[in-house]
This record gives C-alpha cells, sequence and structure tokens, in this order.
C-alpha cells in the first residue's frame, strides 16, 4: 500500500523542522506544504513548543484549518475559530515559586499565556521576537508581547494563567542556573528542551503526545494515520503513537535512537524531501 493511502494525515514540528533560523520558512518548503494542503483538503496539523500566536504568518500562507498544538501540548486552539479547546497551565503557586526563583537569579526567562508573551527587554530572546515582528509586513502576524506590565502581579491576582516559562541559555553556566531553578520542581513540574538552547518548565506530564491524543480524540481521528515530522526532545512522545515519523537531519540523537529502537526504516531528511510533494505533483 502507498504510504500517502496509508497515512492520509500529516502533523509537523515548527522549528528546526519546518523552520529554520529567524522563525523563516524557506520558499522549496512552502511550496511542498501548500502543495500537501491542496492534495489532502487541508490535513495539515502543526505541534509546536511555541504558542501558536507565535506563528500567525504560517497559519495564513498554508491555510491551516486544522486545530493547533502548542506550548508543548499545554494548549490546543481552533485555527478558524480562536476557541481554545484545551488548555493545561501551571499551578498558580508553583508558577510563582519559578518565576520567584529566577528573578532572584536574575536568570533570563519568558513567560508563556495563552493570549500574550511577557518578558524584559534585557532578554536576548525577546529581542529576536521583536526583530521577527519588525520585518513582518502585516501587523496582523506579529507575536503579541508584553514588556511593560508586571505579569508577577497578574499572576498574583489571578489575572492570567502561565502555560509555560521558557528558559533561554548560551553557556552550560547559564543551563546549570537554569537547572538549579527546575530542579526542587521536578516532582512537581515537567522540564524539556524545546530547542538546544531552549529549556521549558510547564506543567506535570503534559506534552505534545497528550495534546495529540485529545484532538484525535475531539476530531474522532486515528493518531496512526498520521505521519509525524520532528527534531527535538518535545517531540519524543508524539512519535510513539503516530503511525510513521520522519526526523530532520537535525534532530537530536535522542529521536534518532528511539527510531531505531522501534525498528523502524523511517527517512531523516528535510519536509521538501520526503516523498510527499512528489506524489501528489505526479498522481494529481
Amino acid at each position: 500500500m502507498n504510504l500517502v493511502k496509508k497515512y492520509p494525515y500529516v502533523i509537523t514540528d515548527l522549528d528546526g523542522t519546518i523552520a529554520g533560523k529567524g522563525y523563516i520558512i524557506n520558499p522549496e518548503t512552502y511550496e511542498a506544504l501548500q502543495t500537501y494542503q491542496l492534495a489532502s483538503d487541508y490535513h495539515l496539523f502543526l505541534a509546536s513548543g511555541r504558542l501558536d500566536l507565535m506563528a500567525k504568518e504560517y497559519f495564513a500562507k498554508l491555510k491551516i484549518k486544522t486545530p493547533i498544538i502548542s506550548c508543548n501540548g499545554t494548549l490546543i486552539r481552533d485555527s478558524l475559530t480562536n476557541e481554545i479547546l484545551y488548555q493545561q497551565p501551571l499551578p498558580q503557586a508553583l508558577a510563582l515559586a519559578v518565576l520567584t526563583k529566577a528573578i532572584a537569579g536574575n536568570v533570563d526567562h519568558i513567560v508563556y499565556t495563552a493570549n500574550m508573551v511577557y518578558g524584559h527587554l534585557e532578554s536576548g530572546r525577546i529581542a529576536f521576537m521583536l526583530k521577527y515582528n519588525a520585518q513582518l509586513d502585516n501587523d496582523d502576524y506579529r507575536i503579541p508581547i508584553d514588556t511593560e506590565t508586571d505579569y508577577v502581579a497578574l499572576l498574583k491576582n489571578n489575572e492570567i494563567e502561565v502555560l509555560k516559562i521558557l528558559f533561554p541559555f548560551n553557556s552550560s553556566t547559564e543551563l546549570e542556573q537554569v537547572q538549579a531553578i527546575y530542579h526542587p520542581f521536578k516532582d512537581a513540574a515537567d522540564g524539556v528542551f524545546s530547542q538546544k538552547d531552549l529549556f521549558d518548565i510547564q506543567a506535570l506530564n503534559i506534552n505534545k503526545s497528550r495534546a495529540f491524543k485529545k484532538l484525535c480524540a475531539l476530531k474522532g481521528s486515528d493518531p496512526q494515520q498520521f505521519i509525524f515530522y520532528g527534531d527535538n526532545y518535545n517531540d519524543l512522545e508524539l512519535v510513539k503513537i503516530v503511525g510513521y515519523t520522519v526526523a530532520m537531519g537535525n534532530s537530536v540523537l535522542e529521536l534518532k535512537k528511539l527510531l531505531i529502537q522501534q525498528q523502524w526504516q523511517l527517512p531523516i531528511m528535510g519536509f521538501v524531501n520526503i516523498f510527499l510533494p512528489k506524489y501528489y505533483q505526479k498522481n494529481n
């Protein structure tokens, strides 16, 4: 049986998978994804460590019509109505405790909620997001960033719910500082690398896989009918429940080892190199 017919749906990670440095998707990858969208009747799903509101440019250009899993599975939002279908924030007291330690140690961090990204202008990651916003032609695609509001006060007053706290780091010393913040809470919250230089703290036992199962249950879909594209640690659990997986060439070693352990003969390549675009161009 042709793989496309056996696995008619695609779910993909964003950063390091279809998007490169600067949050940019190159034209060739866009073409491949758009070809798949047209041929599959818009069956492309996204599961990202990012907040979905940080990728609105992609959703518009790819005409995403499926619900989006974001913040490592702590949020599922309907891409057409913006309705939140599911979210699992950090417990308030835990989020406050983590933030208190981060602020006391002067450790760079960014706070994600369903509707806003909170941070400080001194953060290199916030500067990166602001630079991305500045180069956009359409203001509607801009990442919602607040660098002025006291987000700790908002949290104390129950005015926001924290989906995850992201810690950028640029050295082993900075990573040790982040791990020191996380260690006291490791039994009450999950910590995961969403990129090689980003560490996320989020609600316990929440990941892309659990969110994907919930989404499939809502939509009556079978996870075994999906091809998944991923590259990083926050993709490891999702790999275990889909029908077929493509590991990117830049994937972390742990992901590649997992695929080998499952004894699958899986291609390790970029989205544009896989058979889907060629198949659809040939057969449609």
